[in-house]
């Protein structure tokens, strides 16, 4: 997920989070709710994909540090 489509969606889950807490008819917060996972979902596997490469990154860097140290 690229990182406009992140933020819209953790923007809509925001909003969705703030509508759950006032009143809501009971067929609205559930439909809320599963919209919120989705949401959920989405920015979690965005932000797993994110993590992974930063953890290449910070490899690549270890990698070349090790080589450049002189004993």
């Amino acid at each position: 997920m690229e990182t406009k489509k992140f933020e819209q969606a953790l923007k809509e889950l925001e909003d969705i989070v703030r509508s759950l807490e006032g009143d809501m008819a009971l067929d609205d917060a559930i439909k809320a709710f599963e919209r919120g996972i989705e949401l959920s979902k989405l920015c979690i596997e965005s932000l797993k994909a994110q993590k992974g490469k930063l953890e290449l990154l910070t490899d690549d860097i270890n990698n070349l540090t090790e080589e450049l140290k002189i004993d």
